[in-house]
């Protein structure tokens, strides 16, 4: 982002979308909140937290609203009046671009990328009359095609299965969560984990990961990649090929915050990596 100077107008609609950001977070999490009793004064519960959420967010935003009108030369009386807030740091951040990147960042993973979605059921699950949620498997029932969280990937991934040899299926990783390049390895069979490999399987998943791993490190430019695979979204084998590109934060706060690439960027690889499947044939 190059935005060299912020006019009265751009950091008006800045502390107004930092204060809906604030507030959508505070009350997106409260959606799916337990409840807790109330404290003896009055204080703890979900309902009193809530109300003492919105005595101090609304004001505020009324403000940044009001702030915002006016640097767009509205008139006085269409406004609501002036409130009584402390605007020191609510509308004044220290750093605007650093403040409007981060904007940038928070819209572009709540636009394709809601957390809660990572819970079945997020608030339904809540409700005393609910049924028990029967186990099913994610990668099933993509392959039926079931609808299933986005999360799951698709059954057609972006650019396509490189690999789909009856044994294994290789296909770019769901977008929204997941840098260009990521790989998805699902095995065709539903089992759990290594120790259900047949021998076929056993014999073919090593030299898979090393099919790929060169070419993929040429078709996204990345130095590393990582491997890993631990069966918790659904219990089905799968093992994700992550790239970490240069620049990039390495290790364990690279797993847990990857990135995320749009559809585009990742037929782009793939189209990449496939000619460098083809040239990796051809040498040998």
């Amino acid at each position: 982002m190059d935005i060299p100077d912020f006019t009265d107008d751009d950091l008006a609609r800045l502390a107004l979308s930092s204060r809906l950001r604030s507030l959508s977070e505070s009350l997106r999490t409260a959606v799916v909140a337990e409840d807790r009793p109330a404290a003896a004064d009055g204080g703890g519960g979900l309902t009193a937290e809530l109300s003492s959420l919105l005595a101090t967010e609304v004001p505020l935003l009324e403000e940044a609203v009001a702030r915002y009108a006016r640097s767009r030369g509205e008139h006085a009386q269409d406004l609501p009046p002036a409130q009584d807030v402390d605007v020191v740091g609510a509308f004044h951040p220290a750093d605007p671009a650093a403040e409007a990147a981060a904007i940038d960042a928070w819209y572009a993973l709540h636009a394709q990328l809601e957390p809660l979605a990572r819970v079945r059921d997020p608030f339904s699950r809540l409700l005393s009359g609910r049924s028990p949620l029967q186990q099913d498997c994610l990668i099933c029932r993509k392959y039926a095609g079931e609808p299933v969280p986005p999360w799951a990937g698709f059954a057609k991934p972006p650019g396509g299965h490189v690999i789909d040899d009856g044994t294994w299926r290789v296909g770019h990783g769901p977008t929204p969560y997941w840098p260009a390049g990521t790989l998805l390895i699902e095995s065709r069979r539903h089992f759990l984990d290594h120790a259900g490999f047949d021998a076929h399987e056993a014999a073919t998943f090593g030299p898979l990961v090393q099919r790929l791993t060169d070419p993929l490190k040429e078709a996204t430019g990345a130095p590393r990649i990582h491997v890993f695979s631990c069966m918790e979204g659904t219990g089905h084998f799968h093992t994700w090929l992550v790239p970490r590109t240069e620049g990039k934060q390495s290790g364990r706060g690279f797993v847990a915050d990857p990135g995320y690439c749009t559809p585009a960027e990742a037929e782009d690889v793939i189209r990449r990596l496939r000619t460098a499947l083809d040239g990796a044939v051809e040498q040998r």
